[in-house]
């Protein structure tokens, strides 16, 4: 999907810029159309820019979709039309762009738009489901209830990002010193401790040399460390692209020591969730794991569940195309098929969210008991190198003087 940079007028005449996601040209103008502006100019932007848009656009947070859902669910309990509800949630909201788009949507509703088409005009923000939601709301009259319900959604989602971050926030914040320690130890301390030595004639060893070059060539091109984080995030979408390396960092993902209890619970998270909650509105299971597949976006997963959709359409169970598949754990083949059996697997599928979301919680508060051992290993390990290496000299000089 490629995002489109549109400049148009509000029927105040006031110019403003936005972005849309669409599949192509035509269809960013098909969406701009359904909206009360007059479109003064439409551009694609190069994938490649994508991350730095999403980063600088302000993203809706789910945070704040959460907020809007439930608030969204009070009010039309309490009887305020769906319209009003709208306008006064828009009001308080005070990231300009989201107030944008949910004033946007009340001005399709008011058009004659169905509330779930409206939301489908800004898939940059709302998924697929939450359309899917919406629309079972509005045919069974329970818009309140199908809000609710996106809003645990989002909430799960949200739950599986915190864990994520709580997790990989102390192995960075850990790896960051400890490289911020050995640069200091190679630039600035090294240097004048053998230049001490030189001078009263000690004969610095081969390894020393070594890293007294490192420390050298660090303070030559310091100005180059601040440059690997941003080939990172320009690298995001060659790799996105590319299905190799998709598949290698998917791959490398799931193998790894540390961080593969991080992404393969998340996945079997998404997994449960994103399945449960299709189910739930009523997709066709084939269709439920297609769209499941690409919302867990791991290539390996991803395939996994399509081959076990290629099995189910033939007439098989899903607990057996999943069990084999042979990268699901033996816990969510044995609750889908009781689910299957019983007829709840919707709740089946809920338990398993819960457990993986907090298995993976607390994984994030152990990993910090895990990985400081092994930094606390490195950095004596280096230091025991350099002390030994230094001494060594010292200790043969001084030998050599007591004879």
């Amino acid at each position: 999907m490629s995002i489109f940079i549109y400049r148009a007028v509000t029927e105040e005449g006031k110019v403003f810029k936005g972005f849309v996601k669409a599949d192509s040209y035509t269809d960013a103008m098909n969406i701009l159309a359904m909206k009360n502006i007059y479109i003064l100019s439409v551009s694609e932007i190069p994938r490649i820019f994508s991350p730095l848009i999403n980063l600088f656009s302000g993203r809706v947070k789910n945070v704040q979709l959460i907020e809007f859902a439930r608030n969204l669910s009070i009010m039309l309990k309490a009887g305020v039309p769906l319209t009003v509800a709208l306008a006064d949630i828009a009001e308080n909201i005070t990231k300009e762009r989201f107030k944008r788009i949910v004033l946007d949507m009340k001005e399709m509703i008011e058009n004659g738009m169905p509330f779930n088409e409206a939301i489908s005009m800004h898939r940059e923000v709302f998924p697929p489901v939450v359309q899917y939601l919406i629309k079972i709301g509005e045919e069974t009259g329970r818009l309140d209830s199908s809000l609710n319900e996106i809003a645990d959604y989002f909430q799960r989602i949200e739950d599986l990002r915190t864990a994520i971050k709580r997790a990989l926030i102390y192995p960075i914040f850990a790896t960051s010193v400890s490289f911020g320690a050995v640069c200091f130890w190679l630039v600035y301390v090294l240097p004048k401790i053998v230049n001490a030595m030189q001078g009263i004639g000690v004969k610095i060893p081969f390894i020393t040399q070594i890293l007294v070059q490192i420390g050298g060539l660090l303070t030559k091109f310091f100005y180059l460390l601040p440059v690997f984080p941003l080939i990172l995030i320009f690298s995001m979408p060659v790799i996105k692209k590319n299905k190799k390396l998709k598949w290698m960092r998917d791959f490398l993902s799931f193998k790894l020591p540390i961080i593969k209890e991080i992404f393969y619970n998340r996945a079997v998270a998404l997994f449960a969730e994103q399945l449960r909650i299709l189910t739930v509105t009523g997709v066709p299971i084939d269709n439920a794991l297609e769209m499941t597949a690409e919302v867990v976006n791991n290539e390996i997963m991803k395939k996994a569940i399509n081959n076990a959709k290629e099995k189910i359409i033939t007439g098989e169970r899903i607990s057996q195309s999943l069990k084999e598949q042979k990268i699901f754990p033996p816990m969510a083949i044995r609750l889908i098929d009781t689910g299957e059996t019983s007829g709840n697997l919707d709740e089946q599928l809920r338990f398993l969210n819960n457990y993986y979301t907090s298995k993976l919680q607390e994984y994030s508060t152990r990993l910090g008991k895990i990985i400081e051992p092994v930094m606390i290993l490195f950095i004596g390990l280096f230091f025991t190198v350099i002390f030994i290496s230094l001494l060594s000299p010292v200790y043969d000089l001084i030998s050599k003087l007591g004879r």
